[in-house]
């Protein structure tokens, strides 16, 4: 995205929605889409589009429900390396399919 996009904003701009679907088809048919087709190139904002529907879709957050004070608790360290520590620590305890995402 960062590498053909040459807006500011570009996550914050919406993709074409028949793009957005043509490249949302491709992932729910476990392809692995060319996201180098002048399609995808030309509206590159489908694909941040997808990634951002994808996110708000998931019926728990990526970073889980669960998790979310010791979350809260790790960005509030002190320190640069003890707010690192403490987000280490809570990442490793996410479900598989949250922490492989």
């Amino acid at each position: 995205i960062e590498k053909h996009g040459i807006v500011d904003g570009i996550y914050r701009l919406s993709g074409i929605a028949s793009n957005i679907q043509k490249l949302r088809h491709e992932f729910d048919s476990e392809q692995i889409p060319d996201l180098t087709k002048d399609t995808y190139i030309q509206d590159i904002h489908c694909v941040g589009s997808l990634c951002k529907l994808y996110f708000r879709e998931l019926p728990n957050p990526l970073l889980t429900y669960q998790l979310y004070e010791k979350f809260s608790d790790a960005v509030s360290a002190a320190t640069d390396e003890e707010r690192l520590v403490k987000i280490h620590d809570v990442i490793q305890q996410l479900p598989p399919p949250h922490y492989r995402s």
